[in-house]
């Protein structure tokens, strides 16, 4: 075979190959979705703040069930949005507006390390109620290493001025998840 026929075989069956791909990628997607996933707690206690103690922080498991562990083998893609996440003073004489910055975080169950912060607030420019935080994250975040748990934290620390008596708090959060797999595998 000459050169030239050589290269523009090779030069063809590259730019098919690449073609084929995106094809691929397009209709060989398995997507997973759910628009809302709720984890309540009701009358949690907190206790008075020590002298000196400016920070305050409480995890929540929120359940992802089945949908990650379903998904097959492949490119992952993931968005998860915090929709939702609530702190409301349900008894004792708590004041959350004296808070700084309050912020959620997300991990690994049974970790200890963040993974991504979710969200951040902090005072001036967002005033907070006495009795109640209710804060939404903006944007969805990509978590393909956590796409596959049955379960994920979802982690609130807030500094400032903590209330010096015991307290009680119910707390939801709310998540939307969406994960993608590209799962089309070339065999040569």
């Amino acid at each position: 075979m000459p050169a030239l026929a050589r290269v523009l075989l090779l030069t063809a069956t590259a730019l098919l190959a690449s073609g084929c791909r995106k094809i691929a990628d397009t209709f060989f997607v398995v997507t997973a979705e759910t628009e809302e996933i709720c984890q309540s707690e009701s009358d949690v206690s907190f206790s008075g703040a020590t002298p000196g103690q400016e920070t305050l922080e409480r995890t929540v498991e929120v359940p992802l069930g089945q949908i990650g562990q379903d998904l097959p083998e492949g490119r992952l893609d993931t968005a998860l949005s915090l929709q939702l996440f609530t702190l409301e003073v349900t008894g004792g004489d708590a004041d959350l507006s004296k808070l700084q910055t309050v912020k959620v975080s997300l991990r690994r169950q049974g970790s200890t390390e963040l993974i991504r912060t979710l969200l951040e607030y902090s005072q001036p420019s967002q005033a907070f109620s006495p009795n109640l935080l209710a804060l939404r994250a903006v944007e969805a975040t990509s978590v393909p290493d956590l796409a596959r748990d049955e379960r994920l934290e979802l982690v609130l620390e807030a500094r400032g001025t903590l209330p010096a008596q015991a307290w009680t708090a119910n707390l939801r959060a709310c998540v939307g998840v969406r994960a993608e797999v590209h799962s089309f595998k070339f065999i040569f």
